[in-house]
């Protein structure tokens, strides 16, 4: 898997909160249709697939109860 940068882990938060989205069940729960509204938002960058495979890492994290491990390592 690619690096997750404190960079990249912000930007995609703030893209994420620019949809509503702002709690763990927000996050596990997220459909496609959501993320498509990000790109709709001309103020935000579009959603990439590194953004995609963060969400994953997100979501699996929250799962796992290891979110603060995720934020924490700033590979």
């Amino acid at each position: 898997m690619s690096e997750n940068s404190s960079k990249n882990k912000k930007n995609l938060i703030k893209k994420l909160k620019s949809i509503g989205m702002a709690n763990e069940k927000d996050v596990l729960n997220m459909k496609v249709s959501e993320l498509k509204k990000i790109n709709q938002n001309e103020d935000i960058p579009n959603v990439t697939l590194k953004d995609i495979e963060t969400i994953w890492i997100i979501q699996d994290a929250i799962e796992t109860k290891g979110l603060w491990n995720f934020f924490i390592d700033m590979n």
